[in-house]
């Protein structure tokens, strides 16, 4: 290490320090190196409590979850290690025996690098180093190495840390660290709802208040009898109203003033705004997240033409870069992990495709480039939407395994489609019946 970071080793071993993680952001904890986000419970307890976070976290999650993935060749052109490409793809069918598939693995760690940018998996390994199991982790509970460049393979990058006297250290190669947003200042990554703090103590604020207001039986407000009323009225009516009618609103009683009225302390939901100011923070949640407002069900009045088009740009803007960034981090620190061969065995991890839309554009965009001509076999597209071939899928001879064309004189076989040069030379006539092309049939 260089003379700065012997420095900066040196100022941590004197004291711990508690520094921010971003400007006006939330905060980080540091002590001799070790970087951990402080706020993770607050984090937490709004992705629980906030109906618009949990919903766009519940539909991002079901999305990837949901989408088609695979073992596929890095590079077509070159031969790839099959027995690895068998025995990655069983273990991303079964990441550990805690979970059941691959849906139930995926999801919390999603929900962890949407919640605080901190999507962990722990490799287990066997005595001989081969992984066995992928665990997601609490990416609350893990520090970070400040101070790790790259090159120190044997020094810990990281540390579970359930409580504050116990961890355990990790190496780099032992566990998976996701990020979405990371920084240079910062070895932490910054997580959306650090950006939408006053937004969703906003939104929090609103709802308690509009509960509040809905559950009780009378406004926040002043009785005032009027000024016939004696004191002990007034305290005998207070009495009754709060057993029989008010509830745990703030209310307050006068008397002895001229005619009795009612004095309100705050507007009405209507008078406030309330549904206005509502859809500015479920807009401004929307927008960090990358998701049209219309995916969590706040509606607009928009055509159809203009709602195809927010969907796309949902999927375009905020799908596709999180499942980039989720495929690109299983293929480095997963299938090119040293047990399977490393960058060697030619292989990726790929969402192969998002949902039945993502195969119709890709059907339209092959019928236009191809003219119409056909470009899977019958075969090809029954496994692809995971039904049985029909015979040997391997036999060169098995007709469902050819390209085949919807022709005039019926379905052919490309192998039969004549050539252009072949359909513009003239073909002799065929002969007619009783006739022989040698000439006349009669004697």
């Amino acid at each position: 290490m260089g003379a700065i970071s012997d420095l900066f080793v040196k100022q941590q071993k004197t004291r711990p320090a508690r520094i921010p993680a971003a400007k006006g952001g939330g905060w980080v904890f540091q002590e001799r190196g070790k970087v951990s986000k402080s706020s993770s419970a607050l984090f937490r307890n709004w992705a629980e409590h906030s109906e618009w976070i949990r919903a766009v976290i519940s539909i991002r999650k079901s999305q990837i979850s949901s989408a088609a993935w695979d073992i596929v060749p890095l590079d077509p052109e070159k031969p790839v290690d099959e027995d690895a490409q068998k025995r990655i793809k069983r273990l991303f069918m079964q990441p550990s025996l805690s979970v059941d598939s691959f849906r139930s693995w995926v999801e919390p760690i999603i929900e962890d690098l949407l919640v605080l940018d901190a999507g962990v998996i722990e490799k287990e390994r066997t005595f001989g180093g081969d992984i066995v199991a992928l665990h997601p982790v609490d990416g609350g509970v893990v520090k970070v190495n400040a101070l790790w460049d790259g090159s120190m393979e044997n020094t810990p990058r990281y540390w579970w840390a359930p409580t504050q006297t116990f961890e355990v250290p990790f190496k780099n190669d032992d566990m998976v660290y996701i990020m979405a947003n990371p920084r240079t200042y910062s070895v932490m990554g910054l997580s959306p709802l650090e950006t939408l703090k006053m937004t969703i103590d906003a939104e929090l604020g609103a709802s308690q208040y509009n509960t509040r207001q809905v559950q009780q039986a009378a406004p926040d407000g002043l009785f005032d009898l009027g000024e016939g009323a004696r004191e002990e009225q007034v305290d005998a009516f207070k009495a009754y109203w709060e057993a029989e009618v008010a509830g745990r609103g703030a209310l307050g009683f006068l008397g002895g003033t001229k005619g009795a009225n009612f004095i309100k302390f705050r507007d009405s939901n209507r008078d406030m705004q309330y549904d206005e100011w509502l859809k500015y923070l479920v807009r401004k949640i929307c927008a960090v997240y990358l998701v049209s407002p219309q995916a969590i069900g706040l509606t607009f009045d928009i055509n159809r033409s203009e709602g195809q088009v927010q969907q796309e740009m949902d999927e375009d803007q905020g799908l596709r870069p999180i499942m980039a960034l989720g495929q690109d981090y299983f293929t480095r620190e997963i299938v090119w992990d040293k047990s399977f061969g490393g960058r060697e065995n030619n292989l990726a991890f790929r969402f192969t495709r998002l949902n039945v839309k993502d195969n119709m554009h890709k059907a339209l965009y092959m019928e236009k480039a191809l003219a119409g001509m056909p470009w899977q076999s019958i075969n090809v597209a029954l496994m692809d939407a995971g039904y049985p071939p029909i015979g040997d899928p391997n036999d060169p001879a098995n007709p469902y395994n050819r390209l085949m064309a919807n022709t005039g004189p019926g379905i052919v076989s490309i192998d039969d489609v004549p050539t252009a040069r072949e359909v513009s030379v003239p073909q002799p006539p065929e002969p007619e019946r009783g006739q022989s092309q040698g000439g006349d049939s009669s004697n």
